[in-house]
């Protein structure tokens, strides 16, 4: 344990904790507690903790909104399991602190990418705001605003995972837990806050269309130089436009940004979708940077509207395109071959393969279907019953059949029971021609 550590737990504390959990150091300090990165010797894994001293509760000012805080994610403990939401393991009190206990992400928020000589290409910064858009469209589903987006609170994992934090100043439909005087973070709070406004999902897009502004550029819509200062802009001047700090951002991405920081909310995107909608389609039009020609949300977009997944939720869709991969393939490529072991999953973004049998056609497969179900299916050989060829210019989307196998258990059944449907209707078509080559009607 560091010293640092050591001066912020009292000897009373580390004797509660520590055989379970071996602090390590701390990660962050604020104004309800502080962060710390631990190692759970129960669940073998590193963890942080969020430690929230009684005395804070204590305070005449702030303790009734730090302790409204705290039961806002004690509360949500185990609750919003989504890819890319921070998920909250547990929540206890010691003698003298609450703690929750988290998944620890090591690499950082994105904060550090909001300066303007640090900013990320354009292309991950579309797929970042994407995958917020999916996560916070899940939570209000839930019942659930968040009220605290910022870069600060989008937090990345080892290998560029992004997820959302920090749901203290929630507001949860349906209950008085939640509400507090003043929530969130001045330069994100929505100018209807200070209109008196009931909370809405508007001012979650709003939060995260300043936050897209802030990683475009560098620097906030308005340029107060007090509090009162940046209210008072909110609600009577217009931003700086994003065109005004750079020339390269594509016109569709503007007008999302522009249109979810409307000032008037009735203006501004009215479901997470149509606002997730606007920045995939601006993904073509940015520069190409990222190592493979779809981001996860290009591929989520086309997955999601793929017959073969009508029945998944969203959650499960991100669910797979976290194990699967874009690939490009020329005229002529074998992609199975029969007799071969193998269980991974194919589908068809663009192009045409043939599917082969001894030698013999038995079926063709273009823009939207899926093959390499029976590999996947066998659970014991995994042996390819034909070959599958390339006719065509050809992109796929290649799911990792033993990553599949280790997914959700929901994912797992789901997906069985969609390759079976899709196996029957490819048997009967198979059957058919077979038939018509032998003149049998």
């Amino acid at each position: 344990m560091s010293d640092s550590t050591k001066s912020d737990i009292s000897a009373k504390d580390e004797d509660t904790f520590r055989h379970r959990f071996e602090l390590k150091k701390i990660l962050g300090h604020g104004g309800s507690g502080e962060v710390h990165l631990a190692f759970d010797t129960y669940a073998q894994r590193e963890v942080a903790i969020k430690i929230n001293r009684h005395n804070l509760f204590e305070d005449p000012v702030a303790g009734k909104r730090n302790r409204k805080m705290w039961m806002n994610e004690a509360r949500l403990a185990g609750k919003l399991r989504h890819p890319f939401i921070v998920q909250i393991y547990e929540a206890g009190s010691t003698e003298e602190f609450n703690y929750i206990v988290m998944e620890y992400m090591p690499g950082g928020s994105l904060r550090k990418f909001t300066v303007h000589d640090h900013l990320l290409p354009i292309p991950k910064v579309i797929d970042i705001l994407c995958k917020v858009c999916n996560a916070l469209e899940f939570a209000t589903k839930m019942g659930v605003l968040h009220r605290d987006i910022k870069p600060a609170n989008v937090l990345l994992g080892a290998k560029g995972e992004v997820k959302i934090t920090d749901f203290g100043a929630s507001f949860s439909a349906g209950s008085d837990m939640t509400q507090v005087d003043m929530i969130g973070t001045l330069p994100f709070v929505a100018p209807e806050h200070f209109r008196k406004a009931l909370p809405s999902l508007q001012n979650d897009i709003y939060a995260v269309g300043v936050m897209a502004y802030q990683l475009l550029t560098g620097r906030y819509p308005f340029s107060a130089r007090s509090p009162e200062d940046l209210i008072y802009q909110k609600l009577n001047e217009e931003a700086m436009t994003l065109e005004s700090w750079r020339s390269d951002i594509p016109m569709a991405l503007r007008f999302a940004v522009h249109r979810s920081m409307h000032p008037d909310r009735e203006l501004r995107y009215t479901s997470w979708r149509a606002f997730f909608d606007d920045l995939v389609t601006a993904m073509p039009q940015a520069p190409v940077e990222m190592e493979e020609s779809h981001s996860d949300s290009q591929r989520f977009n086309f997955m999601r509207k793929f017959r073969f997944f009508q029945d998944f939720t969203d959650t499960e869709i991100w669910e797979i395109v976290n194990i699967s991969r874009t690939l490009h393939m020329g005229t002529g490529k074998t992609i199975i071959e029969e007799g071969k072991k193998g269980n991974n999953l194919f589908l068809v973004v663009d192009g045409e393969v043939v599917v082969t049998k001894n030698g013999m056609e038995i079926n063709r497969m273009r823009t939207g279907d899926c093959f390499g179900e029976i590999g996947y299916l066998d659970e014991v050989r995994h042996l390819r019953t034909s070959s599958v060829v390339a006719t065509s210019k050809l992109e796929l989307i290649e799911i990792e059949g033993k990553s599949l196998r280790q997914a959700s258990d929901g994912l797992q059944s789901r997906f069985s029971k969609a390759l079976l449907l899709q196996l029957v209707e490819q048997m009967r078509k198979t059957d058919q021609k077979l038939f018509e080559m032998m003149g049998i009607e």
